[in-house]
């Protein structure tokens, strides 16, 4: 704090990367509802993923990659699915600790499996409830931005 400027603390960054475009308009609206101070981008695609992260190609798109404190991320999605973001993203040391928190509509054994062996901090099956949409989704961002604590070493 300096003579009377508050120093203003920036939002957390949520990554969410999910191509169905409903899933990802109720995760908005229910981050909203919840008033969470929190910036979220979305994208589509593993690829968009990857080029945001400046993980996909040469490394060189120019811009300075982005580091979320936290992904979320589907696992079926075209192009490039959700192992093999979440392959990558273990793969390189500037994302090696981002917590990554699979949000699929599979509950298949192998799916949650394979996600935790390639690096998953967490695994949530997709929920539809009609009087809270979305809610559990809000109530997982605030886990992993709020109450979790990481490394100072990230």
């Amino acid at each position: 704090r300096r003579a009377g400027l508050a120093l203003v603390k920036p939002k957390p960054l949520l990554l969410l990367v999910d191509d169905n475009p409903e899933d990802v308009t109720i995760a908005l609206r229910a981050i909203r509802r919840a008033e969470f101070p929190v910036d979220v981008l979305t994208l589509g695609n593993g690829r968009e993923a990857l080029e945001a992260l400046d993980l996909y190609g040469d490394g060189s798109r120019g811009r300075k990659p982005l580091l979320p404190q936290v992904i979320f991320l589907d696992l079926r999605m075209p192009q490039i699915d959700g192992f093999e973001v979440l392959k990558r993203l273990r793969s390189a040391s500037r994302t090696r600790s981002i917590p990554v928190v699979v949000v699929s509509s599979s509950e298949r054994p192998e799916d949650v499996r394979r996600s935790y062996d390639l690096g998953a901090n967490s695994y949530l099956v997709k929920q539809f409830d009609g009087r809270d949409p979305g809610g559990w989704l809000a109530d997982a961002a605030r886990y992993w931005l709020e109450l979790n604590h990481v490394s100072a070493a990230r």
